[in-house]
């Protein structure tokens, strides 16, 4: 390298780092004037204008982080003198304003830059981004009610917040918080359809990704080092390494598919479970993967054949008309809310009101008693039922419901290291769950129960 190249390389990343805030203040607005979840919206920029590695990279930071704390930013932005409502803000004027406060409180990056980068044509928003950027947060919230104050100081729902202090401790419920506004933990595992766990580790550590094997599942390893290059690399690229969490990794092995067994994925897409249960059975006996929306399974299955699991069968169908009537074990991987995953989906939080959740309910309810209803006189039948979500709405409920109007019999969930369920359920010490703070996972509720 030339002595002269430093600052060609310096400016050119000014120059991408500039044109990325341009960028992102569009892609902020169209997720505000939108009902897709940032990530979608990520995707359908990536599609549509296919900018450069660098470029994107940087919208999708400025962007997520942007949603991550929006409450937060839209709460001391309120603030100002005279008071902003940045919901009434005009689409590009509430973006430009979201994204440099977030950069001022968060990146600390200086006030002079934020105002000629930012709102160079907004001169009337300068006094209130200036005092959203230094507002002494504990004191503005000083006055709020415990829901309020940890919602906005942790950048939740308030009625997330109101659920998880009915459930756990309440410092409990601050480490919670504070993990989900932390980047995620990212797990590898070779697809032993076409690849080793040994090749694995060597090829990932050639392209700078360091791994160490997870200590309670065998084939499953924490990445330490190099996360951002593992959707670049030629493993990811060829599907021979997946990224796959380790609650997630976890259901499959509770439900234990064995080799010869017919096996029903009954909510498949977008088919991680399904090609986890392929490899368990060995590719012997009869898998059967379900999904009710065309696009996704369409996905699934080209996901399928690029990962080596083609020989899967896939249908279309309302899982609640449990159109697999023989299966000896069945997968419910149920839509649910995502609130388990909020580390790396975080504008999921602010989807989420009471009229969503109880619509999700139904669905998981009639699809629940559709399948088991079905197997009626199908004595040893086995179901897992598993929801990324922390509400006990989607989990304990659930199954409770389940219980009083089926006969079934909770089984142990074979699961090392899992919590047991939200106390003052029937199904309580059956079930199990995972928490990013206590487990470093999604979260996970994981129910397993026999038809009798």
């Amino acid at each position: 390298m030339s002595e002269d190249s430093s600052p060609v390389d310096q400016g050119d990343t000014e120059r991408i780092k500039a044109q990325a805030r341009r960028v992102a203040i569009r892609v902020l607005n169209r997720f505000a004037q939108s009902t897709k979840s940032m990530h979608a919206v990520l995707r359908d920029f990536l599609r549509e204008e296919h900018p450069e590695t660098d470029l994107f990279m940087m919208v999708q930071a400025l962007t997520m982080s942007t949603v991550r704390y929006l409450n937060t930013i839209d709460f001391v932005i309120s603030r100002s003198r005279p008071p902003i409502v940045a919901k009434e803000l005009p689409g590009l004027e509430r973006s430009a304003l979201r994204l440099a406060v977030y950069e001022g409180r968060w990146l600390r990056t200086p006030l002079n830059v934020l105002e000629s980068t930012y709102l160079e044509n907004y001169e009337h928003l300068r006094p209130a981004l200036s005092r959203a950027v230094s507002a002494p947060l504990n004191r503005l919230t000083a006055r709020l009610s415990e829901e309020e104050r940890l919602g906005v100081l942790y950048s939740h729902p308030t009625f997330l917040v109101s659920t998880l202090i009915e459930h756990l401790p309440r410092d409990e419920v601050v480490d919670l918080l504070r993990a989900d506004l932390e980047p995620r933990t990212y797990y590898v595992r070779p697809n032993l359809l076409r690849f080793n766990a040994v090749e694995m580790v060597a090829s990932l550590l050639e392209q700078g990704i360091d791994t160490v094997p997870d200590p309670d599942v065998e084939g499953l390893f924490r990445v330490v080092e190099g996360a951002d290059k593992i959707v670049r690399s030629s493993l990811f690229k060829e599907g021979k390494i997946l990224i796959q969490d380790k609650a997630s990794v976890l259901t499959v092995r509770a439900l234990d598919p064995k080799p010869g067994e017919t096996v029903w994925d009954a909510c498949a897409a977008p088919g991680m479970k399904t090609q986890a249960i392929w490899e368990m059975m060995g590719r012997e006996g009869r898998l059967v993967a379900s999904d009710i929306h065309e696009g996704r399974l369409r996905a699934a299955v080209e996901r399928a054949a690029s990962l080596g699991y083609s020989d899967v069968c896939w249908i279309r169908t309302d899982a609640s008309t449990a159109p697999v009537r023989e299966a000896d074990k069945i997968l419910i991987d149920a839509p649910c809310t995502s609130t388990g995953i909020l580390r790396s989906r975080p504008s999921f939080k602010w989807r989420l009101n009471k009229r969503v959740l109880m619509g999700i309910m139904s669905i998981q309810h009639k699809i629940l008693d559709g399948i088991v209803s079905s197997y009626v006189g199908r004595p040893g039948v086995r179901i897992l039922y598993a929801t990324c979500s922390l509400l006990p709405h989607e989990g304990e409920s659930q199954i409770d419901s389940l219980l009083s109007s089926h006969s079934i019999e909770l089984l142990d969930v074979p699961i090392k290291g899992a919590s047991p369920g939200y106390s003052g359920f029937e199904c309580s010490d059956k079930v199990r769950r995972f928490f990013p703070h206590r487990h470093d996972t999604s979260g996970f509720f994981i129910a397993l129960f026999e038809i009798v």
